[in-house]
């Protein structure tokens, strides 16, 4: 007599996409090298410091300022809360690319600021005696602006603005990706490889943003092209969060393959 639980169906156990380490490793670095390019791009600057003042008229303070204004809008008008509020609502395919497109833009905008095509312009014009006062906010000693302040430096504040909001939400963003594709597995290795590869796009950038500003492009040195390098890795880490997404929908599609 045969046993009732010959005729006891097992359910199979699918494997999912997560479970495929050629995958989900994927997954990391197209993660991981977009921040690395976000990363490489938020410390353009800093070592152009001595350029800036003898071709754009930065000082001390005036680097700072704009140095400081990258978390303004995240602080103060709690755009980092919005961030999480838009992953949480229409979750992180729609976030992450958004944070590379307003990289992106404020990179863009950071770049027009400094070349000389922005000199003499009426936007030029305009913010010489315009956007130096900013209420409550220059009495608590925050503003991003001041007066005095060159034109060019306050046009750059504003795009490292636009700049830092898209960085903090791609962070958020790339944080629960990696969350989602390592969690019960090697969760832990993979968030620190995330933030080493991040933090290798800062050393990058302090070794090579002076040369590549040094460097005579079209005729000249400028501080302008390093800030356009940094421009293009920004949109090959967009177009790396959008590879991100669309291959691995496909795969979901043909997930039934790998039971």
């Amino acid at each position: 007599m045969q046993d009732i639980g010959d005729f006891v169906m097992t359910p199979k156990t699918s494997k999912t996409l997560e479970d495929i380490p050629a995958i989900r490793w994927l997954a990391l670095v197209l993660l991981a090298f977009a921040m690395f390019f976000a990363y490489f791009f938020e410390e353009i600057l800093s070592p152009l410091k001595s350029i800036l003042e003898t071709s754009r008229g930065w000082d001390s303070l005036t680097f700072g300022t704009y140095a400081g204004s990258y978390p303004f809008f995240n602080v103060f008008f709690f755009f980092l809360i919005i961030a999480g509020v838009i992953l949480d609502k229409m979750g992180v395919r729609f976030t992450a690319i958004l944070a590379g497109a307003l990289m992106v833009i404020g990179a863009a905008v950071n770049w027009y600021a400094v070349t000389d095509m922005f000199i003499g312009t009426a936007l030029a014009n305009w913010l010489s005696g315009n956007l130096y006062y900013v209420p409550v906010f220059d009495q608590l000693g925050v503003s991003p602006f001041y007066e005095g302040m060159p034109a060019s430096a306050k046009l750059a504040s504003v795009g490292y603005m636009v700049f830092g909001c898209g960085i903090e939400m791609a962070e958020v963003s790339v944080t629960c990706g990696i969350i989602k594709w390592f969690k019960g597995k090697e969760l832990a290795l993979a968030l620190g490889l995330n933030m080493a590869i991040g933090r290798l796009g800062v050393a990058t950038c302090m070794m090579f943003s002076p040369l590549i500003a040094r460097s005579v492009f079209m005729g000249k040195a400028d501080v302008s092209h390093a800030v356009l390098f940094g421009m293009v890795f920004l949109t090959i880490g967009l177009f790396m969060f959008v590879s991100y997404f669309a291959p691995f929908r496909r795969a979901a599609a043909a997930q039934m393959f790998y039971e």
